[in-house]
């Protein structure tokens, strides 16, 4: 199993609050984060299937402005 390793920079942890010490951890299905200084860890969410499209249409729809010409 290869782990890939990535510093966050700027990242502050939730528990310690010490900055630049976040790492991502990615293997080929999850990823979360660990702090190098505390050991917290927290798992990144999975990803979410896209939202399927509204049964009935709104009653929004497109609108273009075209300028006027100048006289």
């Amino acid at each position: 199993m290869n782990i890939k390793r990535r510093f966050i920079a700027g990242a502050k942890c939730p528990r310690c609050e010490a900055m630049d010490r976040i790492i991502m951890l990615t293997t080929g299905d999850a990823e979360w984060i660990e702090c190098i200084e505390c050991d917290y860890s927290e798992n990144r969410p999975t990803k979410v299937d896209e939202p399927a499209e509204p049964e009935t249409p709104d009653e929004i729809g497109v609108i273009q402005f075209k300028p006027r010409p100048v006289k």
